[in-house]
């Protein structure tokens, strides 16, 4: 299992790595009413599912980082 770098998430291959929550390469982020997510398709939301924000933000890019084995 590979999970991303930045918030530990577990992280599929699907032509490239993506968060498996939601599908998305981005982790996004509504700074109005604290929606996180990784809403899957481009481009990407202009505008908070939840509330309705126009202020969603990208929070970071999945990044795979490798388990850490036993030295």
């Amino acid at each position: 299992m590979k999970t991303c770098h930045w918030c530990g998430r577990e992280l599929i291959w699907d032509g490239r790595w993506v968060h498996k929550d939601g599908g998305g390469l981005y982790w996004m982020e509504c700074p109005d009413c604290g929606w996180e997510g990784a809403p899957l398709g481009y481009p990407a939301p202009v505008k908070c599912p939840k509330c309705g924000s126009k202020k969603i933000r990208d929070h970071h890019c999945a990044l795979p980082q490798e388990p850490q084995g036993e030295m």
